[in-house]
C-alpha cells in the first residue's frame, strides 16, 4: 500500500486514477497537496456522514470537512459497470470498519472488489489504526496498491469533485 506524504507545495487537483497509479509502486512518495477548484455545490461531510458524489457536469465538490484525528476516506471503481461515482466517508478517529466498506462498494453499484480505488486523507501521521483500517480493506479483497494514504494531510478538509478529481 502506498503512502502519500504532502511537502510544502500546494498543486491543482488530480484525478483519483491518476493519483493511484502514479503512487503504485511506490512504498512511499512526497509531493504536493492537491487543491480542488471552486465549484457551484458544495457538499461537507461531518464526522460518520457519507455522500455518493456523481461524475458529471454538475459542478461540485464533496468533502470531509474538519478533519483532526478522523479520515477522508474516497472510494471509486474502475469497472465500467460501476457507478458513474465516488463514494465519500468522514471516518470518525479514522477508523473503516468493514461495513463501511461494504456499503461503499454497494453505493457504487457492487463492483468487484479488485476494482475499487481508495484514498485515505488525514492530518495526523500513519499509525496502527488507520492501518488497521486498510487492512480490512485488503482483507475484503481491494488490491493493496488500490489504496494510498495520505498522512500528514497540512489542511483539515479532502474530498474529490464531479470530475473525479481529488483534493481538498
Amino acid at each position: 500500500m502506498p503512502l502519500y506524504t504532502p511537502n510544502a507545495a500546494f498543486s491543482g487537483p488530480i484525478n483519483i486514477s491518476a493519483f493511484v497509479a502514479q503512487a503504485q509502486g511506490h512504498a512511499n512518495l512526497a509531493g504536493p497537496t492537491p487543491r480542488l477548484p471552486n465549484a457551484t455545490n458544495n457538499y461537507n461531510l461531518g464526522v460518520n456522514q457519507t455522500r455518493l458524489a456523481p461524475i458529471g457536469n454538475v459542478s461540485e465538490n464533496t468533502r470531509a470537512f474538519g478533519l483532526i484525528t478522523c479520515a477522508a476516506v474516497i472510494f471509486a471503481s474502475t469497472d465500467p459497470h460501476a457507478l458513474a461515482a465516488a463514494y465519500v466517508f468522514h471516518a470518525n478517529a479514522g477508523h473503516v470498519a468493514v461495513g463501511d466498506i461494504t456499503a461503499a462498494r454497494v453505493a457504487l453499484g457492487a463492483p468487484p472488489w479488485n476494482s475499487i480505488l481508495v484514498v485515505v486523507a488525514h492530518p495526523g501521521a500513519h499509525d496502527p489504526g488507520y492501518a488497521a483500517s486498510i487492512t480490512s480493506m485488503t482483507n475484503l479483497g481491494i488490491l493493496p496498491n488500490y489504496i494510498v494514504e495520505i498522512e500528514n494531510l497540512p489542511v483539515g478538509q479532502f474530498g474529490i469533485n464531479n470530475s473525479g478529481q481529488i483534493g481538498f
